[in-house]
């Protein structure tokens, strides 16, 4: 009996090992899946369906959403999570909701304070009332920040790109808009992962900065 439950849980356990080496390997940023038009999985979540709330649950991680308004006026609704272990690789996410302009504009009137950001944008502190409507909003883009600079052998991973966009001398975008997805591979500078479902990649393609970004720690 006693060998009997010694087997047992040895074989659990090897069970559990396996599931949680699979569990891993799924979370690289290069396994993304564009099963339909309205989702891309990656990371363990699904861009493009998921609500904010939803997201942090998925990621068993809590940020704090915000309003970010640039130099041109431009009002995005926002969160910045902090570091997260995905398989072995450490990042950042930043998540953007599908805020309409009239949502957008109440948050503005009501926001709780605001702050400048290291890229010249102000970020308002969004009241309780707001806070809970941006926990309800989509998902629409989710951007991926490795914490340590990749080789060119790991941005191959993500397999050959459909089109590229030259930015400077040392960065280009790669676009993979069949995986909903689109890497900035820059030589000399952090690399930047976008990731949204197939129907918003022409929005997401459009949102892409042509100049270095600014990013705080």
């Amino acid at each position: 009996m006693r060998k009997f439950l010694i087997l047992s849980l040895i074989l659990l356990l090897s069970a559990c090992g396996a599931k949680d080496k699979e569990a891993a390997k799924n979370s690289l940023p290069w396994k993304a899946t564009a099963n339909s038009d309205t989702a891309t999985h990656v990371l363990g979540v699904d861009v493009g369906t998921m609500t904010f709330k939803e997201l942090m649950f998925a990621l068993q991680l809590l940020a704090e959403p915000a309003l970010f308004q640039s130099k041109d006026g431009k009002l995005t609704l926002e969160a910045y999570f902090g570091k997260k272990k995905f398989g072995l690789l450490e990042a950042r996410l930043v998540a953007e909701m599908d805020a309409d302009e009239a949502l957008l504009q109440k948050m503005l009137k009501e926001q709780a304070g605001r702050d400048s950001t290291p890229s010249n944008h102000w970020k308002y502190k969004l009241n309780i009332e707001n806070t809970r409507l941006a926990n309800k909003q989509r998902v629409w883009r989710l951007i991926y920040l490795p914490v340590a600079d990749y080789d060119l052998k790991q941005i191959r991973f993500f397999g050959e790109p459909a089109e590229k966009i030259q930015v400077n001398d040392t960065a280009q975008y790669l676009l993979f808009p069949s995986k909903g997805t689109i890497v900035l591979w820059d030589t000399a500078g952090k690399e930047i992962f976008y990731y949204a479902a197939k129907k918003d990649f022409e929005r997401l393609k459009k949102s892409l900065p042509m100049k270095k970004m600014i990013l705080s720690e």
